[in-house]
């Protein structure tokens, strides 16, 4: 248990500094985060479009639909933030050799890389999906209480860590490919399914985003409780999030041990 804490406090610490680093190309983070929420935006524009030919989806109204949005992107923007460096294990640190700089240093290799990561992009999310999440609060008239920013809070750093883990057991698959940004993008776009209601979907997508890749209990879920919908579903989320660390941890030493230097 001692040795976990030290890694997190380490992870925080390469963390802090790639924020540091992150900062100094302010112009480059800006611009990063103005492209991302014109995209987020035309999202939303084709949300808007799909309503203007239906009342609801699933029982959800357009607003409802939004605020699911909204803490979707909260809970994406943290998790591309502190586990986007995955996507360069196999191009920048396999195939390039850096691999083996990270093997001598006396921490875990998955610490050193998600430590390093530093994308722009994130702020954007974060930013557009709080300012969603807000609004939408207030035009549905459900009350801000203390409670349920603690909730929101507490609630999208637990989806973000589903995403992380994720993208760590999919990561695994550079040990022999080189290509973790294929395989990784491959599966974790599929948390855009998990930004509409679920009802929507047949049995195979449910089983997918609930079960198999548990996409839903990122923002879905949760949304349900702030709605007012109670499910008990929500409160599964921590414990997914947990084992879901943990046979990523699991798969990830396994894939390490076959791990062979390539020379350069």
């Amino acid at each position: 248990m001692e040795r976990v804490l030290d890694n997190i406090k380490l992870y925080f610490s390469f963390l802090k500094a790639s924020l540091k680093e992150m900062l100094i190309y302010r112009f480059d983070c800006i611009v990063g985060m103005i492209s991302q929420i014109v995209t987020q935006l035309v999202e939303i524009i084709f949300i808007w479009i799909v309503f203007q030919n239906t009342e609801n989806l699933a029982g959800w109204n357009f607003k409802q639909v939004l605020l699911l949005y909204g803490n979707t992107l909260i809970a994406v923007g943290i998790s591309t933030f502190c586990f986007d460096a995955l996507y360069d294990i196999g191009p920048k640190y396999i195939r390039e050799g850096e691999f083996d700089k990270i093997m001598l240093r006396p921490v875990h290799p998955l610490i050193s890389i998600i430590g390093a990561s530093k994308e722009f992009t994130s702020l954007g999310y974060l930013g557009l999906g709080l300012f969603i999440t807000i609004a939408m609060l207030i035009q549905l008239s459900i009350p801000i209480t203390a409670t349920l920013v603690l909730k929101i809070l507490f609630f999208s750093i637990v989806g973000a860590t589903i995403i992380g883990a994720i993208k760590t057991i999919f990561s695994i698959a550079s040990f022999w490919t080189y290509r973790s940004r294929e395989v990784i993008w491959s599966f974790y776009r599929m948390y855009t399914f998990a930004q509409y209601p679920i009802d929507i979907y047949n049995g195979f997508i449910k089983i997918l985003i609930t079960i198999i890749l548990p996409f839903a209990f990122v923002a879905y879920y949760p949304t349900v409780e702030y709605l007012g919908w109670n499910t008990y579903m929500l409160y599964f989320s921590p414990l997914i999030a947990v084992i879901l660390w943990i046979i990523a941890i699991k798969l990830w030493n396994l894939a390490l041990n076959s791990y062979r230097s390539t020379g350069n």
